[in-house]
């Protein structure tokens, strides 16, 4: 079973039926430790479901994108309890190796915020952040910001930018699998929390050459996160749909 299991085939049978190992070509993916019948490569008792899938389902439900924070701290904890989803995290041919770095507080202001802020001053003075601010329907939100407002980050406690080095050769969805992880358990822990777009695209400007841990890596997600000021509700599913290998409908789930 853990040789049919493994990827690299680094598992065998030998001249008298029992198991060969060939630790060369092992790529630590732990594929056989996970499936072996007898325990051979034991990570541990074999386990059920972590979760019942209707619980899951109603945690998907409850998710929503929130930008209201309280005052109070992330503490080193939480911080912990947040994180540690991923250690479970797929990465394309195990190549793992991720980054998580956590910005904090009034360091999001030095480090993230005040540096892009001086970058959209000097292309408002310019004229073209102008243009493409009234194109976006977002002049009231930018000017805002020029004068030391923060409707990018939120004034959230907490910024997570997640990092995947460069040699994987499936990098970004390396990273942004980690962080839709960590979206979730937030809202299993009562975090608020929410992608924050914008400030990777701000970072790819302005925040490489500052942000210590970050030169050899590749940014691929940003996530903010605090306690939440407010209550939310649940709202419908959004539209998707499903099609077949050929491109057929198959089926159209129509959000509320």
């Amino acid at each position: 079973m853990c040789g049919r299991m493994c990827p690299s085939g680094c598992i065998s049978s030998s001249g008298d039926g029992s198991p060969a190992f060939d630790s060369g070509r092992c790529i630590g993916c732990g594929h056989c430790a996970a499936a072996c019948p007898a325990g051979a490569f034991s990570t541990g008792a074999a386990g059920g479901p972590a979760c019942d899938p209707a619980a899951f389902l109603e945690l998907c439900r409850a998710r929503r994108s929130l930008r209201l924070f309280t005052d109070d701290p992330v503490d080193d904890d939480e911080l912990a309890r947040l994180l540690q989803v991923v250690g479970f995290s797929p990465t394309g041919v195990n190549a793992c190796g991720l980054r998580v770095i956590a910005v904090r507080g009034g360091e999001v202001e030095d480090l993230l915020a005040g540096p892009l802020r001086k970058l959209m001053k000097a292309l408002w003075v310019s004229g073209p952040l102008k243009a493409a601010a009234a194109l976006a329907r977002m002049r009231a939100g930018t000017e805002d910001f020029l004068r030391g407002g923060d409707p990018v980050y939120r004034r959230a406690p907490l910024v997570l930018l997640f990092m995947a080095p460069r040699r994987n050769p499936t990098w970004r969805a390396d990273g942004i699998i980690a962080a839709s992880l960590v979206m979730l358990n937030a809202q299993a822990m009562g975090l608020a929390c929410f992608w924050n777009g914008i400030a990777e695209f701000a970072f790819r400007l302005v925040g490489r050459r500052r942000l210590p841990g970050a030169r050899g890596f590749r940014l691929t997600a940003v996530l903010c996160i605090g306690h939440p000021a407010v209550a939310t509700r649940p709202l419908p599913p959004r539209d998707w749909s499903l099609t077949d290998g050929s491109g057929k409908p198959l089926a159209a789930h129509r959000g509320g």
